[in-house]
Formats: C-alpha cells, sequence, structure tokens
C-alpha cells in the first residue's frame, strides 16, 4: 500500500487517512432489460370500449337472426303468412349488426396486439427472464396457423404471472383462473365461427335452388344462434382479464415498483423488498430469492491514524535481551550490549581430513610373476 507518510518518518502512518473500505459501487441495470410501459392504462381504457362495442352487436346480431328464424321457418311451413318486407328487414338488421361487428372487432384486435405486447413487456421488467415465451410472441403468435391457439395462451399465463408477482394472495406460479375462462371462451368462439363460415359457404352455392337455399340459411342461423352468445361472452372476458392485469400494472407502475426499480413493494398485498441494483447485492432476486453480497475482503490492510494523534518523537524500540552466558547458574554476567547468541555467526563445520592412501605399482610385463608368488630369500 503506498501513500505520503507522516512528517516524523514513520512508515505506514499518513497525514491524510486513505479512503475507506468497504462495498464497491452497485452494479447498473441489466443489459437489455425492458423497461415499464404506462401505455398499458391508455390501451386498456380503449380495448375495453372496443370489445364492449362487440359484445352490444353481438346481442344485436343475435336478436336479428332470431327474427330472422322465425320467418324463415313460418316461410317454410306457411309461406302465405310471411311478407317479403319483413324478410327484407331481418336481413338488414342482420347486416348492419354483423358490418358494425366487424369493425369494432378490427379494431379489438389492433388495440389489443398493443395492449398485450406492452403488458407482456411489463411482466419481463417485474420479473425479468421468467417467462416461458419471449416478449416477441406477445405478437408473433398470433400469425402462426394452429400454434395461435397455444402461443397467446402461454404469453397472457406469463403475463398473469408476471403481474401478480410478489402478492401475497395470489398463486405465485398460477396463471390465473381469469386467464383460462377467458382462452377457453375464445377456442370455443372460434371453433363456433368456423361453422359459421362454413355454413355461409353452403348456402352461397344453394342459392339458386329455392328449397335448398331455405334450408341452407336456416342452417346458417342457427350456427350463428349458437356461436354468437359465446361470442359476446368472450367479449366480456376479455374485458375482465385486460382490467385485471391493467389494474395491477398501473399500480405496480406508479408505485416505481419493477425489478430494479425505485419502489420497494409498497403496494397493498405485496411483500415489504428493499430495492436492489440490476443483479447486485441488495436486489431481489426472481421467485423470491435475495441475491448474495459481495464477499468480504480478506486482509485488507487497515489504515494508520490521521491527524496529530501520533504527534510527537517516535517511540523508542527495546533491544532484544541477550540469553545467559556460562550456563543458568555460574558465569560472568552478560553483557548487555552483547549481541545476542541467536544473531551470533555460527562455526563452520571442518569435515575430517581423509586418510593417505598409498597407490599400489603395477608392473608393465604381463609374464611377471605376481609378488604373492615369489618365494622368500
Amino acid at each position: 500500500m503506498t501513500g505520503t507518510s507522516s512528517p516524523d518518518g514513520m512508515p505506514g502512518v499518513y497525514e491524510t487517512p486513505p479512503p475507506a473500505y468497504g462495498y464497491p459501487a452497485p452494479y447498473g441495470p441489466r443489459l437489455g432489460q425492458p423497461t415499464v410501459k404506462n401505455s398499458v392504462n391508455g390501451l386498456s381504457v380503449a380495448l375495453s370500449v372496443l370489445l364492449g362495442l362487440d359484445a352490444l352487436f353481438t346481442v344485436g346480431s343475435t336478436i336479428g337472426l332470431i327474427w330472422r328464424r322465425s320467418l324463415l321457418t313460418a316461410l317454410r311451413d306457411h309461406p302465405e303468412t310471411v311478407h317479403r318486407s319483413s324478410v327484407d328487414a331481418s336481413d338488414t338488421l342482420v347486416r348492419a349488426a354483423d358490418g358494425l361487428l366487424s369493425l369494432t372487432m378490427l379494431g379489438s384486435i389492433v388495440v389489443f396486439m398493443c395492449w398485450f405486447w406492452a403488458a407482456r413487456s411489463n411482466a419481463e421488467a417485474y420479473v425479468p427472464g421468467e417467462g416461458r415465451m419471449s416478449v416477441g410472441w406477445s405478437i408473433g403468435g398470433w400469425f402462426i396457423p394452429l400454434a395461435n391457439l397455444v402461443i397467446p395462451c402461454i404469453v397472457a399465463r406469463d403475463v398473469y404471472r408476471g403481474t401478480m408477482f410478489g402478492r401475497q394472495d395470489k398463486r405465485q406460479m398460477s396463471g390465473g383462473l381469469i386467464t383460462g375462462w377467458w382462452w377457453a371462451s375464445y377456442v370455443v368462439s372460434w371453433a363456433l365461427m368456423l361453422r359459421v363460415s362454413s355454413a355461409s359457404s353452403d348456402a352461397r352455392d344453394a342459392e339458386n335452388n329455392g328449397f335448398s337455399y331455405l334450408e341452407a340459411m336456416l342452417k346458417l342461423t342457427d350456427a350463428g344462434l349458437v356461436a354468437l352468445p359465446v361470442l359476446a361472452v368472450s367479449a366480456v372476458l376479455t374485458i375482465c382479464y385486460v382490467q385485471t392485469i391493467s389494474k395491477v400494472q398501473r399500480q405496480r407502475n406508479a408505485a416505481g415498483d419493477w425489478y430494479d426499480g425505485p419502489g420497494s413493494r409498497t403496494v397493498p398485498g405485496l411483500p415489504p423488498m428493499h430495492p436492489g441494483y440490476g443483479y447486485g447485492h441488495g436486489a431481489f432476486a426472481p421467485r423470491g430469492y435475495p441475491m448474495a453480497g459481495p464477499p468480504p475482503m480478506m486482509n485488507a490492510p487497515m489504515p494508520g491514524p490521521a491527524g496529530d494523534a501520533m504527534a510527537g518523537p517516535p517511540p523508542t524500540m527495546t533491544a532484544p535481551m541477550p540469553g545467559p552466558a556460562g550456563g543458568a547458574t555460574g558465569g560472568a554476567a552478560p553483557d548487555p550490549w552483547a549481541a545476542p547468541m541467536q544473531d551470533a555467526v555460527p562455526q563452520q563445520y571442518q569435515p575430517p581430513a581423509a586418510e593417505t592412501q598409498t597407490a599400489e605399482t603395477i608392473s608393465d610385463d604381463p609374464f611377471a610373476a605376481p609378488e604373492h608368488l615369489t618365494p622368500p630369500s
């Protein structure tokens, strides 16, 4: 550790204390994390109005079909009792109601997709990365044949779970009963409208045959009388789903209650939560598990005292005491200025001298007799 020493020259003592040791700066928001969409407020109002008009025009079309069916039945059984003007009036009522219903349904589809995308984006902001389908599927899932009966439902459940995350009065992993009822009514009405479309095609094919055309129109009317009430119920359940989601999202957005938001779960029905920073310490992780903080700094150097805390001359260092000389019980008194025994240079070890060996003389004559075989003189 570096720094400016004190005027007395003591190392490690600072005139100004070094910066305090603590936790690092909090992490920033997660890259790619979506922001909340306050547009759900206005979109939910517009969508509820359009869906209400859908239900109203559906009821009007149903009334016209009931009138038409009574006239067609009378025309089949007692043709002389039915006036042509009555049949034309019933057809006019049905066509007008169907035309208005088509316009409001087209507007409902466009506004609903905008609201659905905004609601799914908010759910992602509340609980990042917990949805089974990404935000883009809130729009793209409607344009895949047959799969559009499944993918939007999965996204709708993700919207409900993300929006209701943390509420004590809701099941955390549930997609919501309102979601199931709404989607079931939508699928049933979609299947019934396919039947209406098929009956309408048969009626056009039999238009030039009087009696066959009459029977085909009766079948078309019966199919419409079954499909339109279910369609009206589906519109009402859609309003309930939209308002359920929008109400909670409006509260959470107003309180800043999203992941890494400025709020701290102050919405009624939500548990208290301290605001965090992205995925850093102090944040509340998805599924309700708090994120662990950074590890404590181990063996961090401690700063020296500041100011005049160490004023005056440096303290005198005491020299180490020498060990006793000449044994513990006798000998000369120890010299206080003598070097301590542990500092004395030990005597070098001298290995013993090697024994002198006499080299044995070897004769160069290969025919010479060995010395031990030479007879004594």
